[in-house]
């Protein structure tokens, strides 16, 4: 008996296809968008996306607005607390030195301090 053994090898390289990916085989295969190759209810035209777009970048603007307003608040709220720490130092000191002074120089400094007061006034 004669069996004919047909051998044929076949190991021809298979041939990469020229696109964006490096070759392995775990990555996807990118095409380039072709809007007309597209199913209908996929399809969008250039106004809807940039309707889309614009939209996007509205409710970016907006959501910058709300932060920059809540960082304006905390800031505000800083100030504050740093304006009223200073004036509680201020009238500690004020009195510190007032403990130390005679009767008669408070007197002098406390009419001197309305007269600039009333001056300012004006």
């Amino acid at each position: 008996m004669t069996e004919s053994v047909d051998k044929t090898t076949d190991t021809s390289v298979q041939s990469t296809p020229l696109t964006r990916v490096s070759g392995r085989p775990w990555k996807n295969v990118k095409k380039p968008t072709n809007r007309t190759m597209m199913a209908k209810s996929l399809r969008r035209s250039h106004e809807q996306r940039m309707q889309q777009d614009r939209d996007q970048k509205s409710l970016k603007l907006m959501e910058k607005e709300i932060r920059d307003e809540k960082e304006a608040e905390k800031t505000a709220l800083r100030n504050r607390i740093v304006e009223r720490r200073k004036k509680f130092q201020e009238k500690v000191q004020r009195e510190a030195f007032e403990a130390k002074m005679s009767e008669r120089k408070r007197m002098r400094m406390k009419r001197k301090e309305l007269r600039q007061r009333a001056h300012a006034k004006h």
